[in-house]
């Protein structure tokens, strides 16, 4: 009994939402105008993005146990720049002891210049470097941030340093290093 009851509510309740007062005829006399749409490009009104941009370099290949040398490029248009540097997993990654963890770029000619952040890779892998900027602006501090992705790899099995050097025909010592390719 419980469930007839509560088909015929949901009966009645959906014939109730059925439409409305007004004429039940349809024809061409009723259609209504297109409004009239705004010209121009459609801009989503999202989260503003900061002023602030960050590029980056990874100068040597990450190897584990070496110390890996990035450069950093933050600037912004706003002035100075306050960035730091961080590291989600310090099992994975470490700073280079005496690494700056916090710093702030000045605005002007100063901002182009890039600062070097070396890291060592504790394991193999992909490991990640975090970069933080914020700035001052009209309308507040806005901030950017992004993570530098390294893929660390194992130190090659090669020749130790006292293997690699050789002799010269001039009778100079010398280190026989390969060429490496790298992409582009």
């Amino acid at each position: 009994m419980p469930r007839l009851f509560l088909l015929g509510f949901t009966a009645v309740s959906i014939a109730a939402c059925g439409p409305g007062p007004g004429p039940t005829t349809s024809g061409p006399e009723q259609l209504q105008p297109a409004q009239p749409q705004a010209s121009g490009p459609v801009v989503s009104p999202g989260k503003p993005t900061a002023p602030i941009t960050i590029d980056y370099e990874i100068v040597n290949k990450p190897i584990v146990g070496a110390p890996v040398q990035i450069n950093v490029r933050v600037s912004s248009p706003q002035g100075p720049v306050k960035v730091s540097y961080s590291i989600d997993d310090a099992s994975a990654l470490r700073f280079q002891e005496g690494q700056v963890e916090e710093e702030e770029i000045p605005g002007g000619a100063a901002r182009d210049v890039p600062r070097q952040l070396t890291v060592v890779p504790l394991r193999e892998g992909r490991l990640f470097v975090n970069v933080s900027a914020e700035v001052q602006t009209p309308g507040g501090v806005m901030i950017r941030s992004m993570a530098i992705p390294l893929r660390a790899g194992a130190a090659p099995d090669g020749p130790t340093l006292n293997e690699a050097v050789k002799e010269s025909p001039e009778g100079e010592r010398v280190i026989s290093m390969p060429a490496e390719e790298r992409p582009h």
